[in-house]
């Protein structure tokens, strides 16, 4: 009987995980999906025990010890909901962060990298955007020019030479809970009034700050191992700042198209530089040509792709569990 393939996960993303697992199963392998929130609900339960010569780590009663399963899949396990989150939410972000240190904690020191889909020690590694930006670079993607500091002065002068100018604004995780209300900032564009009028009352730091790029059409290309699944993203001008923010309506449209030539290959070598088999990059393929590397998510979302472009994504992550499955 084949060995279990576990993923790693929390109930928030089974419209990820779920057409995963079922083609896995379909396949003959046993699936174990952990989820973080039934942990904390308590109707899960996990164990790990350090006590023996090796590791004991059970879920629900089921051995998920590195030995006993031969593939794993790491995917949004700090994605979850506590009950009493819509009046907590400083309580949600704070258990959000305990129980991602844990994980950071368990898996990386009880299972071995090459089990994974994608390392979790190499996931946080991957999800840093500055060494994105480096990584990128150094395998051949242009890169925007890129600024963090706490002298407004000195990004102004630099990002924003001109009245024409633009520069775009960019938190490191862009969420907070303030007055019980989770914010989020998306990527915001400033010129040079909105840049000084913020910078008589708030600080330039935490932030990345880049140059706007103009756009032709942006690109989501989803990578498993070596497979690419490109996405042409087309935005009204209403749409240009990020087109997440208006992704459900009609200023934005997706439509499957073949990458510039060359482009697909920098995305598998900037997975194997990470050392990461999934990643979600966006780009920008300015009126020029030239296409320019913004950032990699290294557990992005695709569901949507696969709906609405009928990009075999969720098929490429089977496979490749599979794979690591029958080489182990």
């Amino acid at each position: 009987m084949k060995k279990p393939i576990l993923i790693a996960s929390a109930s928030f993303d089974e419209h990820a995980y779920s057409p995963v697992s079922k083609l896995l199963e379909r396949q003959g392998y046993p699936v174990v999906v952990y989820k973080t929130d039934r942990l904390l609900s308590g109707e899960d339960k996990l164990q790990v025990d350090l006590s023996g010569e090796t590791p004991s780590i059970t879920y629900n009663g089921v051995s998920i010890a590195s030995e006993d399963v031969s593939a794993a899949w790491y995917r949004k396990v700090g994605s979850f909901s506590l009950a009493d989150a819509d009046s907590q939410l400083a309580k949600q972000l704070y258990m959000n962060n305990e129980v991602r240190a844990l994980h950071d904690t368990i898996w990386p020191s009880l299972y071995p990298g090459d089990i994974w889909l994608s390392a979790p020690g190499n996931i946080a590694h991957a999800d840093r955007k500055l060494q994105q930006l480096l990584v990128a670079r150094q395998v051949g993607f242009s890169v925007p020019q890129t600024m963090v500091g706490s002298d407004w002065e000195s990004l102004i002068s630099t990002l924003l030479p001109s009245q024409q100018s633009l520069m775009i604004v960019k938190m490191m995780r862009g969420v907070i809970s303030d007055e019980n209300q989770i914010k989020a900032m998306p990527t915001t564009i400033l010129n040079q009034q909105k840049a000084t009028e913020l910078s008589a009352y708030t600080s330039p730091f935490p932030g990345l700050y880049q140059p706007y790029i103009p756009k032709a059409r942006e690109w989501r290309v989803t990578v498993v191992g070596q497979q690419v699944f490109p996405a042409a993203i087309y935005t009204e001008s209403s749409a240009k700042d990020d087109w997440r923010i208006h992704q459900e309506s009609l200023a934005v449209q997706f439509k499957a198209e073949e990458l510039p030539e060359g482009v697909g290959e920098l995305c598998i070598q900037y997975l194997q530089e990470m050392g990461i088999g999934f990643g979600a990059f966006d780009l920008i393929e300015q009126p020029g040509g030239e296409v320019v590397f913004l950032e990699c998510n290294p557990n992005g979302q695709y569901g949507w792709l696969e709906e609405d472009l009928a990009l075999p994504i969720s098929e490429a992550i089977a496979g490749e569990l599979a794979k690591i499955a029958e080489a182990a």
